[in-house]
């Protein structure tokens, strides 16, 4: 491998990376959530979040000077499913912003994250979306199966906490009486 980083140091860094893009990732629901109670409709709210994104991208592709967006291919000689990537972005972003200060992070996100792992075993295990093809194992169907039973238990310990305050809230009602 050539460059300044090679082999385990790449892997360093991409882990790096990794950790804070998901951090931030993990951070974006609840920062949306709060501009959502901001905003009148949510839909307004998302498309201020993506509005800050675009801008970036935007001063970052001037700068870089890789604006405008040039593809190595006719852009029909691309398959259709290629320009849903922001679709699914309004998606994610809108139904984040609208259910997170609902059901809190942990939940959104344990479903979240298994959600990416199931589409991810069966996008490798397929080959679908380009993807080259990697069997879904018994270790890789372990960790998925993990991961929904992870999901399971949040979900578990989220309605226990809601039942004990719904029973404090009956509590106080009565003693209000």
């Amino acid at each position: 491998m050539t460059g300044a980083i090679g082999g385990s140091g790449l892997l360093v860094v991409a882990i790096a990376f990794g950790l804070a893009a998901g951090a931030l990732v993990g951070i974006q629901p609840s920062v949306n959530g709060q501009l959502g109670r901001y905003a009148v409709h949510p839909l307004q709210a998302s498309l201020v979040s993506f509005a800050s994104g675009t801008a970036i991208l935007l001063v970052m592709t001037v700068v870089g000077g890789v604006f405008p967006p040039r593809f190595n291919v006719s852009l029909l000689a691309m398959p259709w499913w290629v320009w849903c990537g922001g679709a699914m972005g309004v998606f994610m972003v809108t139904s984040s912003l609208i259910l997170v200060p609902r059901i809190g992070s942990l939940p959104w996100f344990a479903a979240i994250m298994t959600g990416q792992v199931v589409a991810a075993v069966l996008l490798d295990h397929f080959g679908w979306l380009g993807n080259h093809r990697a069997a879904a194992s018994p270790t890789r169907l372990a960790g998925a199966a993990l991961l929904l039973a992870g999901l399971a238990l949040i979900v578990y310990a989220k309605r226990s906490e809601q039942q004990a305050i719904d029973r404090e809230m009956v509590k106080a009602e009565v003693k209000a009486r």
